[in-house]
């Protein structure tokens, strides 16, 4: 009897796996294609080049400024 139930599992774990291999694979695929069949495109303006470098120095900004949060003074309570 335990034999049959092993048996009967149902396999969804690799029907998931499929898809997302497939997906992955043709993800992969158009990098790889649509840079030769598309028209090269202008640059973009200076400014708009800046963006990731304004977002890291929010970023770096944020992560080493002072925190203004008060402890909770019930953890230190022994």
């Amino acid at each position: 009897m335990i034999m049959v139930a092993s048996k009967e599992k149902t396999n969804s774990g690799g029907c998931m796996f499929r898809y997302s291999v497939l997906i992955l694979s043709l993800l992969a695929l158009s990098i790889l294609v649509l840079p030769l069949v598309m028209p090269p495109l202008p640059p973009p303006p200076l400014l708009l080049l800046l963006v990731p470098v304004f977002i890291m120095l929010l970023l770096f900004f944020i992560a080493f400024s002072p925190s203004k949060k008060v402890p909770n003074k019930a953890s230190f309570v022994s």
